[in-house]
């Protein structure tokens, strides 16, 4: 990209995607209207030159798939920043705590990198919508408080995976290792408009903290580790409780308590032995090869009985 560029003072939109340039000239600067810049898929760009920070008015920046190895500190200066494209920056392993100061961030995607562990600011980011996977959370993820969907599943053959919020944020993780995820912390209940927590495939998980009662669907599936789930029973408006192959939960306090359960599914998980409302299913996967000794009469629960042969 040649050095003239900074001469195009009017300039609103630089689109360079998937092109060979392995640097941005330090005269891009200059571009005081720049709204948004695209080098995705730019495999040789390693670096964003000094002069970046002073291009106030981006609001849009698409850096995925480049070869960036850090973000400059500066980069909390761009207030006008609303979206931020730096998935499948495998070379990026960690955020500056200045992504705090990006008031206008709406979108974050960083899905399929290797950041490790998000930084502690990422928690002043209120207007958030994010799309990622990683490793731990901070305590300050439960400041998310507009959070509406969260999805951080490790999905098969490196599809990438995303967190996703449909009214003002969505969260990273630590990129692509999302099987390493292990714990959440206690401050996700905090996050009182989350309607869905997506969690597959997380195979290091090994307990689900006390959630927000805002919970609409809950996904576990294939989290193989997982042990213990807090009590349930303040998810009153959660419809749809998906746990298949989580054979080493035992017991689902409170799950008796879900009176607006519609879809549950527990197959594979044969140590399992919680009671269960069934006012309003219309669902049920189950283990096992008969039917469990609560099928019976009592607080809302359904009347089955095995009918004899004539």
């Amino acid at each position: 990209m040649p050095d003239s560029i900074g001469n195009l003072e009017s300039l609103t939109e630089l689109l360079a995607y998937n092109s060979g340039i392995k640097e941005l000239p330090s005269t891009i600067g200059s571009l005081s209207y720049l709204r948004k810049l695209s080098v995705g898929k730019c495999k040789l760009l390693s670096k964003l030159p000094d002069s970046f920070k002073t291009i106030a008015s981006i609001t849009e920046l698409d850096l995925d798939g480049t070869s960036i190895r850090y973000l400059p500190d500066e980069i909390g200066e761009m207030k006008q920043l609303r979206k931020l494209e730096i998935g499948n920056c495998s070379n990026l392993e960690s955020l500056p705590e200045s992504i705090g100061h990006l008031a206008s961030l709406t979108t974050l995607n960083i899905i399929n990198g290797n950041i490790r562990e998000l930084p502690a600011s990422i928690g002043l980011l209120d207007n958030l919508m994010a799309e990622t996977a990683m490793k731990d959370l901070p305590e300050s993820f439960g400041m998310l408080s507009s959070l509406r969907t969260l999805r951080m599943a490790k999905r098969p053959h490196l599809v990438p995976i995303s967190v996703e919020n449909t009214g003002s944020f969505v969260l990273p993780s630590s990129f692509c290792n999302l099987t390493l995820l292990y714990d959440l912390p206690s401050s996700l209940e905090g996050l009182s408009f989350l309607k869905k927590l997506s969690l597959p495939n997380c195979t290091e998980l090994i307990s689900l903290p006390s959630l927000p009662s805002s919970l609409i669907e809950l996904n576990a599936d294939n989290c193989y580790a997982l042990e213990t789930i807090h009590d349930v029973s303040n998810l009153e408006s959660l419809e749809e409780l998906k746990l298949t192959n989580c054979d080493k939960v035992v017991d689902i306090t409170g799950l008796e308590c879900l009176k607006s359960l519609k879809r549950l599914y527990l197959s594979g998980c044969n140590a399992c032995s919680s009671k269960v409302a069934l006012r309003n299913f219309q669902n049920l996967s189950m283990p096992g090869t008969k039917l469990p000794e609560w099928f019976s009469a009592g607080t809302g629960m359904m009347i089955m009985r095995e009918k004899k042969n004539r």
